[in-house]
């Protein structure tokens, strides 16, 4: 009877564990299938960066009928926008990047050729900048990452109308100082990219300002100074943007041909094991977009529907990949909890015999 009793318990606690998972695992999935309108960018430009810090996504930058100053933070617990001070100097095409919990912007186009090697930073806390050492190559639209409190700046173009560069440059913010890595092995512009476990993933871009418009991967290596080619990005583009979540790089937006149409794709770039796969596209397809990740999710802003315009979007969306390796953690950790009562779940024990 004993035996009967206990087994209908651990029936019951088994069912009710299993239930719970498929609960939670619908919910994740259901939840992260679509991408959900958030408020709009409250002032749309062209040629903007996005950077997150301390729970909040900044646009930075960017141009109009010339180069704009504004600063604007969005804060998704209110999804509320707020404005906050300007650039000391307007700039389009301007790269940002965050270093212990302050940003840095760093070069771009005043409007006049040729780009700027400005590099301001940006206090949070104080809502004030600051000047630092200039890139010792001015350049704009080029890409930018963080690693072991570094930057690195990789290509970009020098004017307007070019040439494309393949200089990287390393900041460290510490001692503001600049120092020279080794180029990259091809010339480009409108890459973006992304740091994973202290390597920087190089994606995208185009070797010429008329294109034409590549899917090349490469990863960069501060430590070694070295350069690795990897797995081609399936569709090829520019002036897309890029955002990090677990372990996966979620490639997005842009354009296959320059000035051409914007695109709503979203493919997802594995770096463990140099593979991509598709994700649900986008509702709005753009270029020149930013994106920026906050607490699992993806953000997109802005951009424009095809080329330069006409229409410059205000269009922010969120995109909250299935079943995240932190929800899966969390449930290992409940689970984990559950397992450690008195009796073991699976078996019968010593004392229970009929």
């Amino acid at each position: 009877m004993k035996k009967e009793l206990i087994t209908k318990s651990q029936t019951f606690l088994f069912f009710s564990v299993s239930g719970w998972l498929l609960t939670f695992i619908w919910m994740a999935s259901a939840s992260a299938q679509d991408w959900v309108q958030k408020a709009d960018m409250p002032i749309p430009r062209l040629f903007f960066s996005t950077t997150t810090v301390e729970g909040q996504l900044y646009t930075i930058g960017g141009m109009l009928a010339e180069p704009v100053a504004f600063v604007d933070a969005y804060d998704p617990d209110t999804d509320k926008w707020t404005q906050k001070a300007s650039l000391p100097e307007a700039r389009a095409g301007v790269v940002t990047c965050v270093v212990n919990g302050k940003i840095y912007a760093i070069g771009g186009w005043s409007g006049e050729a040729p780009a700027l090697g400005t590099l301001e930073e940006y206090d949070p806390a104080t809502d004030t900048w600051t000047e630092k050492a200039d890139m010792p190559t001015p350049r704009s639209f080029f890409a930018a990452a963080v690693v072991s409190d570094k930057i690195y700046a990789m290509g970009g173009i020098a004017g307007n109308v070019g040439p494309v560069l393949a200089v990287v440059e390393e900041y460290d913010p510490s001692t503001d100082t600049w120092t020279q890595k080794a180029d990259m092995p091809h010339l480009r512009s409108g890459a973006a990219a992304a740091e994973f476990k202290n390597k920087i993933y190089l994606i995208g871009g185009v070797p010429a300002v008329q294109g034409p418009v590549g899917k090349m991967v490469q990863a960069y290596d501060p430590t070694t100074d070295t350069w690795a080619q990897k797995a081609d990005m399936p569709t090829p583009r520019t002036a897309l943007a890029v955002g990090v979540i677990d372990a996966s790089i979620y490639a997005i937006g842009g354009t296959s041909v320059v000035q051409g149409p914007g695109l709503a794709t979203v493919e997802v770039y594995e770096p463990a094991t140099d593979t991509w796969r598709e994700s649900p596209k986008m509702p709005t397809a753009r270029v020149f977009l930013g994106v920026g990740t906050l607490k699992n999710k993806v953000y997109a802003v802005g951009g424009v529907a095809e080329g330069l315009g006409p229409a410059i979007l205000p269009t922010l969306e969120a995109f909250a990949p299935s079943l995240s390796l932190a929800a899966l953690d969390t449930f290992i950790t409940v689970w984990g909890k559950i397992k450690r009562v008195d009796y073991n779940l699976f078996s019968t024990p010593k004392d229970a015999q009929p």
